[in-house]
């Protein structure tokens, strides 16, 4: 019996030891991976933090050389030769030197560190609009603890050196509205200052009163070059709204604050939609758009207007014209300027004079040192043709009635601008129509009810300082170019229209839930235009570079 208790303490002995060998085994393996994963995680998260570093690198070095160019236009005013020679100076490759910067880490950690070159540099393009703009490939190494990752993007810097209203088919500036009524048809993106109103009706005015006509929503087009059309607005406190029919149009257009402090849009019939929002894209294309498929809302920082009309005729009522009238009355039977070229100046004004009196009597006229003077275009039937070419410059309003005007022309006016009752067509398939106002602009009556294949077909860009409104009710027209105003109206049915039924019976005709007939009033983006604009006027201070374009990112890859 107490040998076979001594066997049985032997076999325990043995297992305890085993187990303790097994364990002590398991042990050491689960310490081993246990360390390993640790290693592998930390050498994981050191890559991840390199990636962000280099990433981070790009972002710092565009910002930085895009301050310092905002910083030299700024503070010394250069023309574009100038601004194109500092793109020429200062933006250069040094990768292959050894240059560029470094970004340290934080100072309690020195394992990190970030090296940011300029790799390449090349042109855009060689077009006008291109010049001064650079396509900058960086290259940027996040280091960790000795882990590297590479991040190499493009990106375009510089400016297009031409003003923010003529990149879009439609915008407005300093916080207008933007209204677009019943069929009306953009391809282009269009950018909005204040808010969006939408409705599928459209209207025309009797008198003061505002009548109402059944037609399909707004229908969007993407711009040539574009994936979307876009609609672009500020980044807060604008929303899109829309309704039917709007019962008072004055308020409809001015959206006043009653005495509760609420908006009028902000009121039913009113439905208002958040650009911030996701479901309003879809909202827009199921409900209110027409035949718009694809469509992107973009809200963003918008630049400020930079247009100053007022300082442009300024500058010809001081300095050289090789023409100037007082008032100027063009027919078709007088036409002063039929044999004038386009690179002719015509400063439209005189110095105004003011009577001092004594009682009844005029004692003495003096001038007040402004400019005032009208430009009046008639021709007295819309059949009868007149030319128009030249830069004009004009110190009162521009009226053009009842005249078919074939124009190659830049119009720059002090008040206000009325084309009604008229044709508007090109003197060549290159001429153009370019009207800068710093009044009202309205456009109405344009090839009133010709059938909707004859439309008025005008290569052109219209501004307003202050507010504009276009008719595609009765008018017919093919704008090829742009419209920028600080509220902005546009208001059309699709089809034709006749004086007779004028405009109860358009023909709107559906077929598959979609007209069959084309807008009566489409604005058609070309960028082409703004190449034109550009060349067409070359004085110093068009030449001033007074915006940089956003950075625009166009690649990126890592390693």
């Amino acid at each position: 019996m107490k040998k076979r208790l001594e066997n049985e303490k032997g076999y325990t002995l043995i297992l305890t030891v085993a187990v303790i060998v097994i364990f002590t085994v398991l042990g050491l393996s689960l310490l081993t991976l246990t360390s390993s994963g640790i290693k592998k995680n930390e050498i994981r998260q050191d890559n991840v933090q390199a990636q962000d570093l280099s990433d981070k690198g790009i972002k710092y070095a565009v910002n930085d050389i895009q301050l310092f160019l905002q910083n030299e236009i700024k503070n010394n005013p250069m023309g574009k030769t100038d601004f194109y020679q500092l793109l020429e100076d200062k933006i250069k490759p040094n990768c292959s030197e050894g240059g560029g910067i470094t970004i340290p880490g934080e100072k309690q950690d020195q394992t990190k560190e970030t090296k940011v070159c300029i790799d390449r540099v090349e042109m855009v393009s060689n077009d006008e609009k291109d010049l001064y703009k650079r396509l900058v490939t960086f290259k940027s190494t996040g280091i960790v603890n000795g882990k590297t990752r590479i991040t190499t993007s493009k990106v375009i810097i510089g400016t297009d050196a031409i003003p923010d209203q003529l990149r879009y088919a439609l915008s407005t500036n300093d916080g207008g509205d933007l209204y677009l009524h019943g069929g009306v048809e953009i391809q282009g993106d269009i950018k909005t200052d204040g808010n969006l109103i939408i409705t599928r009706n459209a209207h025309w005015m009797n008198g003061n009163n505002a009548i109402w006509e059944n037609s399909v929503g707004p229908r969007l087009v993407k711009d040539t070059k574009s994936i979307t059309p876009k609609i672009i607005m500020r980044e807060n406190e604008k929303n899109i709204y829309t309704v039917n029919a709007a019962n008072n149009y004055d308020k409809h257009i001015s959206n006043p604050i009653d005495g509760s402090g609420i908006h009028y849009l902000d009121k039913s019939p009113y439905t208002k939609l958040s650009p911030l929002d996701t479901n309003t894209t879809n909202n827009l294309k199921n409900n209110y758009l027409f035949n718009t498929p694809n469509l992107d809302i973009v809200t963003k920082s918008l630049p400020a207007d930079q247009i100053d009309v007022l300082a442009k005729i300024q500058e010809k009522n001081i300095g050289t014209v090789d023409y100037q009238y007082d008032d100027l009355h063009i027919s078709s039977n007088d036409n002063p300027t039929k044999n004038y070229t386009k690179d002719k100046t015509i400063l439209v004004g005189e110095k105004e004079k003011v009577c001092t009196k004594w009682f009844l009597i005029c004692l003495e006229w003096k001038e007040t040192g402004n400019y005032v003077g009208d430009m009046i275009i008639d021709a007295n039937n819309s059949k009868n043709s007149v030319p128009l070419k030249g830069s004009y410059y004009v110190n009162g309003d521009l009226t053009i009635n009842d005249t078919n005007l074939k124009s190659d022309a830049l119009i720059y006016v002090k008040g206000n601008v009325e084309i009604r009752d008229s044709t508007l067509q090109g003197l060549n398939p290159d001429s153009t129509l370019i009207i800068f106002a710093n009044g009202n602009i309205q456009i109405s009556n344009i090839s009133e009810y010709s059938d909707y294949n004859n439309p008025s077909m005008i290569k052109g860009f219209f501004y307003s300082k202050s507010n504009m409104i276009m008719y595609g009710v009765g008018s017919n027209i093919r704008l090829t170019g742009g419209i920028s105003s600080k509220r902005l109206i546009l208001t059309a049915l699709r089809g034709n229209v006749s004086k007779q039924t004028h405009p109860t019976s358009n023909q709107e005709s559906l077929t598959n839930g979609q007209p069959t007939y084309p807008s009566r009033l489409k604005v058609t983006y070309d960028e082409n235009l703004i190449q034109q604009y550009t060349t067409f006027m070359r004085d110093q201070q068009e030449e001033y570079i007074t915006e940089l374009n956003p950075p625009e990112y166009i690649e990126r890859s890592n390693q």
